[in-house]
């Protein structure tokens, strides 16, 4: 009996243990366990660190997941049109083609003269800055679309002069950093003080200026290089700019083939000036805009000699639009030939001078030009002073005379070309009003 009580309650157990397994199994399959994508990932905070790879400064903001819908979404609103029908496209469902640079645009140039950080200019910008020597004409030349000086001396620390004593010239390489600042885009070369301290210093002043992004021209390792073309592009329109010097130099001192030196030419009936102008026939050729340098005349002199009329109509007649002279230290007549202009001295900018009333007074020469050539000319008076180009006003600054003294200079010496300048230093040709008074 008692047997059967526990055969019994074995039988009751084993019941309702099964029909509890059966209870488990059914409610796992009612409830299905969330896909591995659909697991919310740990929260982990941007990294601080710069160099890691989770490191963000601002983290993108999460967009909410987009809706699902029973249907795909239409990409076309319209049938694609067959193969064969030809597709109407109106111009209206394109931006236009940018229009290319036509070059109308106006050009400034500033060209200033004479340029020498030596001797006493270079002690005075040493003991200031290199910026002092163009502290007052740097805004001037900086907003001009291309500025350019005659650099009057070697750039360099080497080689011994070969001029006499006082007039050998040589410029420290550092002095570059107020030329580069005061916004020179490149310098004339060829004149007589470029290889003052022999062929190192000329190689010396070629890789110096290169070092400084400032272009040269009218001396090179060559006579290839010394005669070439250097092009400024501005607003579409290639200007071209080459220089020559006519001031006697010793033959070491004239570049030749594998001879660095300046590009130096004779009479106007020499071999060497014929090679030259065959060039500004081709450099015509290769520019919008061809501006000539000319080193020649009679130094501490308001009066053009022949042969600066004679080269300076011959470099027109083979292309040029424009003629800058040098070499006089002084402003000299400006006269337009076959409609161009031919400006026979630019004088002095920052240089030795000997007398403040002849070589001491200078301009900046603000030309204006566009793809047709030279359009307008404006002088900005400068004083040579303290070591220094002082840009002048009239009656204003600590040399309030000087102004309308430059400008009354300039009036005399074109008193015969046709041309003269208003009180605000812009140039016109024709009779000059106030002679007529």
């Amino acid at each position: 009996m008692k047997h059967r009580w526990v055969v019994l309650l074995f039988a009751v157990v084993f019941t309702l243990s099964a029909a509890a397994g059966i209870y488990l199994r059914v409610s796992r399959e009612r409830t299905p366990e969330l896909p591995v994508s659909a697991t919310v990932p740990e929260t982990t905070l941007p990294a601080t660190d710069p160099n890691s790879p989770l490191f963000t400064v601002n983290p993108p903001a999460t967009e909410p997941a987009a809706e699902l819908t029973s249907e795909p979404e239409q990409l076309f609103t319209d049938p694609l049109p067959d193969e064969n029908t030809d597709i109407d496209v109106s111009a209206d469902d394109y931006p236009p083609e940018p229009d290319p640079d036509t070059g109308d645009g106006l050009v400034h140039i500033c060209i200033g003269g004479d340029t020498s950080v030596d001797g006493e200019f270079y002690d005075f910008a040493k003991s200031r800055s290199a910026d002092y020597p163009w502290e007052d004409i740097s805004d001037i030349m900086r907003t001009a679309d291309i500025s350019i000086v005659n650099l009057e001396t070697c750039v360099s620390e080497r080689g011994v002069s070969e001029k006499r004593e006082g007039y050998g010239f040589r410029t420290p390489p550092e002095m570059l950093e107020g030329f580069k600042n005061a916004g020179v885009d490149a310098v004339n070369l060829a004149n007589n003080h470029t290889r003052d301290f022999g062929t190192d210093a000329l190689l010396d002043t070629f890789t110096n200026l290169s070092g400084y992004g400032i272009e040269y021209f009218g001396a090179g390792r060559d006579i290839d290089e010394a005669s070439d073309l250097t092009i400024i592009e501005r607003d579409g329109i290639k200007f071209g700019f080459v220089g020559a010097n006519k001031v006697y130099l010793s033959p070491d001192c004239t570049a030749g083939e594998e001879h660095p030196g300046i590009n130096c030419i004779g009479e106007p009936d020499s071999e060497s000036a014929d090679d030259f102008i065959e060039r500004l026939y081709d450099y015509d050729t290769l520019c919008d805009v061809l501006i000539v340098f000319l080193h020649a005349g009679t130094e501490e002199t308001f009066t053009v000699s022949d042969y600066q009329k004679t080269m300076s109509k011959k470099f027109i007649d083979a292309g040029a639009d424009i003629v800058v002279g040098g070499h006089s230290h002084t402003l000299q007549p400006i006269e337009f030939y076959s409609g161009k202009p031919i400006i026979y001295s630019i004088g002095n900018l920052i240089f030795w001078h000997i007398d403040d009333d002849i070589d001491g007074l200078s301009a900046v020469f603000d030309i204006t030009a566009d793809k047709s050539g030279f359009k307008e000319l404006r002088l900005h008076p400068v004083f040579i002073k303290n070591y220094k180009a002082n840009l002048v006003l009239e009656d204003q600054g600590s040399y309030p005379t000087r102004y309308r003294q430059i400008i009354d200079l300039m009036n005399e010496n074109c008193r015969t070309t046709g041309v003269w300048f208003d009180d605000s230093g812009v140039m016109h040709e024709g009779e000059n009003p106030q002679n007529a008074e």
